[in-house]
């Protein structure tokens, strides 16, 4: 009975000292709490896809706000959008010079977020090379024929990916990481700024360390890779992560962030290895004032060679704005990167192997 007793505490505290170091790793990399969740306690739905009609050439990236449907392909010629009437396919037009002249850029972004100002769509796009913000009015755009900013704003500043607008004079940017030497990368994480004065408001600090270092692998920044997006009312941003099957909400008033992650996934211990067992968990993201809506892989990474077609994307996890996990959506085409339209409550994609354009109903959520 003794040595019953002796060997049932050996075993218990085998599996305190477990714990403790897995909460060691996630605590010493992490900035938040990390919740866990069971992606079988969703519910599991199975929702067919509806075709967006076509008369002109779907491609790229897009954006879609209620009868627009907006492409964004840096290999067009002289433009870096092209706009199209959802319901009918027709072509609305071309927008968003390129070039080295007044309002021209020689590269923007695509469009992350869209935000109302005075009843007009508007969107904000960073031409890094010249240094400057450009708020493109798409409403105004579309009725004048020619594109249309609002203004410009001087704005250097290195390495910027997605900037959040959230109010008259607030920006959200994220600031990815960077390898800093064949074996050192910066961590990614966020700053809040001013828009027309470019001040430094407040860091938004993912991760406890400035920098990791590892020797015995070559894509350490690639650890970090997410796409994100932020509520419409400008209060929390989300992140979905690609190597890790978690998700970060970031609240931008409190600087809170937490992580919500599939039990029994990998941990950020992964950082210390050689990181040959990553898989692709999260593609891309987007979301509404109600739910997150998040493509999940789960696998291997697919093969990136010219001319191989991608794979069928066909999960997508829905969670609440408090990574409540919701649904788990199973779809009968490919949804790889998705967008949320709040108007009539669409979520859409574009077929990267064939160039089509279809969407989900939500309502039927």
């Amino acid at each position: 009975m003794k040595t019953t007793n002796i060997e049932f505490y050996i075993i218990i505290l085998n599996v305190i000292i477990c714990c403790n170091v897995d909460e060691t790793k996630d605590g010493y990399y992490y900035n938040g709490d990390i919740q866990y969740f069971d992606d079988n306690d969703m519910t599991a739905k199975n929702i067919d896809s509806k075709l967006v009609s076509s008369n002109g050439t779907y491609s790229g990236m897009i954006a879609v706000y209620d009868t627009l449907l907006i492409c964004w392909n840096n290999t067009f010629p002289n433009h870096f959008y092209n706009v199209f009437n959802v319901d009918t396919g027709e072509e609305i037009g071309l927008f968003c010079e390129k070039g080295q002249g007044p309002k021209e850029a020689t590269s923007v972004n695509c469009i992350f977020q869209l935000f109302e100002k005075e009843s007009d769509i508007i969107t904000l796009l960073y031409a890094s090379n010249e240094g400057e913000l450009f708020f493109w009015n798409i409403s105004r755009s579309i009725k004048k024929g020619e594109t249309v900013y609002d203004t410009i704003v001087p704005y250097n500043n290195d390495r910027i990916f997605f900037p959040f607008y959230q109010s008259k004079d607030r920006l959200f940017v994220f600031k990815p990481s960077d390898m800093l030497n064949t074996e050192e990368a910066t961590t990614p994480f966020y700053e809040k700024r001013t828009i027309y004065s470019n001040e430094l408001l407040q860091d938004y600090r993912i991760y406890k360390q400035s920098s990791v270092r590892n020797s015995n692998t070559p894509s350490l920044d690639f650890f970090f890779y997410t796409w994100d997006a932020m509520k419409p009312d400008g209060s929390k941003i989300v992140q979905v992560m690609r190597h890790l099957p978690q998700i970060n909400i970031i609240d931008t008033n409190t600087g809170e962030v937490v992580g919500y992650r599939m039990k029994s996934g990998l941990d950020f211990s992964l950082l210390e290895t050689d990181m040959k067992r990553m898989k692709v968990f999260y593609n891309s993201v987007h979301a509404d004032d109600k739910y997150i809506y998040a493509t999940y892989w789960g696998k291997e990474p697919w093969s990136t060679r010219l001319g191989v077609e991608l794979p069928l994307f066909n999960t997508i996890h829905v969670f609440d704005w408090n990574g409540k996990p919701m649904y788990k959506l199973v779809t009968d085409r490919s949804f790889y990167r998705v967008w949320s339209d709040p108007v009539r409550k669409r979520l859409y994609t574009i077929n990267m192997n064939t160039d089509e354009v279809y969407y989900l109903d939500l309502d039927e959520l």
